[in-house]
């Protein structure tokens, strides 16, 4: 599995420790990276992906009434939601629309070939510095 996540286009580096069932990934910058064509390579090697941590960079837009993260170039995005321990995070995240900010948080496990947003469940924020 690690080789076949690491020949992904925009994937910097890949450990795996199967005896904890945990794969960390990190991406090249400005990456065009899309959870769910991880989640695929994971699949095709004969693994379950379940839920990711995710630490992201992007720009806080309205998508449709809902908050969502862009990353630059822009195609790639996560609709964002607050985490159920951090629920205070959602009034900031208003605060900061079309502002650079960093969100960690939680991606919950998705069915293979879903179609809907990508939820990120923020946790933890911050602005991102300027370019």
């Amino acid at each position: 599995m690690r080789v076949a996540v690491s020949k992904i286009n925009g994937i910097d580096s890949v450990a795996v420790s199967l005896n904890r069932g945990v794969a960390v990934i990190r991406l090249k910058p400005e990456n065009r990276v899309t959870l769910e064509r991880v989640r695929e390579a994971i699949r095709a090697n004969g693994f379950t992906p379940k839920e990711a941590e995710v630490r992201a960079r992007g720009t806080v837009v309205d998508d449709s009434g809902h908050l969502a993260l862009v990353m630059p170039g822009g195609d790639v995005a996560f609709r964002l939601a607050p985490d159920s321990h951090a629920l205070g995070i959602f009034g900031e995240l208003q605060h900061l629309r079309d502002q650079d900010v960093t969100v960690e948080g939680r991606v919950p496990e998705t069915a293979r070939g879903a179609r809907e947003p990508v939820v990120l469940q923020a946790r933890a924020l911050s602005k991102s510095p300027t370019r």
